[in-house]
């Protein structure tokens, strides 16, 4: 695990970032995750690789994640969270959000896929909605992220909209948070060299709310983001 900064809020509190390369199932036995938040890609992916630690610690089926997956990346033209907390009283996680990303059907409204420029806005907002859910509806403090870009074409802009995210989130709500781990694969150290100036300058500017409408489903919540989109 490599440390990349100690993020200050307004309030002088403090959240830890790290990058760690290895696996959830090692992160949430040390007592270093206890919600993740994942792209729906599945397959040779983090999603794929951690589909079956998901279902035995959460208690529910790889189907059900499978299924859900491949709806919020291929078929909901919505931006969506699927999130899905654990059914087991002895499970190591709280949860897993199901992110849309880079290569969901939603994304294609912002910005040509793969190759094309970030688009600041998506994900600064599913970041934020995903970290104010697992830690306002879970519980949870010590959060694992992973790209939520394709595969390979993690970019740093990226990296800055998960932090100030978790920035603003974290000025609001002032010892809520107490780690934030990037997990996994895709991601070189040189994508965080900004986070550590964030401290710095004190300027992430502010959060502005968006719409959130929420569907409660048997075993798991659908929250649908939306926001206007700047011309």
């Amino acid at each position: 695990m490599t440390h990349i900064a100690t993020l200050q809020s307004q309030a002088g509190t403090s959240t830890s970032i790290e990058l760690d390369r290895g696996r959830l199932n090692d992160l949430a036995r040390a007592g270093k995750a206890d919600a993740y938040i994942v792209a729906t890609e599945d397959g040779f992916s983090p999603l794929g690789m951690e589909r079956r630690f998901l279902a035995n610690d959460l208690g529910i089926s790889e189907d059900l994640i499978a299924k859900l997956a491949h709806w919020n990346r291929f078929e909901n033209p919505r931006i969506s969270l699927v999130a899905i907390p654990a059914r087991r009283e002895s499970s190591l996680l709280r949860g897993v959000i199901l992110a849309p990303s880079e290569t969901s059907k939603c994304y294609k409204q912002f910005a040509p896929p793969f190759y094309g420029r970030p688009y600041r806005d998506f994900y600064y907002n599913v970041t934020y909605e995903a970290i104010a859910y697992v830690s306002v509806e879970w519980s949870a403090r010590r959060l694992a992220i992973s790209h939520l870009s394709a595969s390979q074409r993690f970019h740093e802009s990226i990296a800055m909209c998960n932090a100030e995210a978790l920035a603003h989130f974290c000025d609001a709500n002032p010892r809520a948070i107490d780690s934030f781990t990037f997990l996994g694969c895709c991601m070189g150290e040189g994508d965080f060299a900004g986070i550590p100036r964030l401290n710095a300058d004190g300027e992430t500017g502010s959060h502005r709310a968006i719409d959130t409408e929420v569907e409660l489903r048997e075993g798991y919540s659908i929250v649908h983001l939306g926001w206007k989109r700047a011309e």
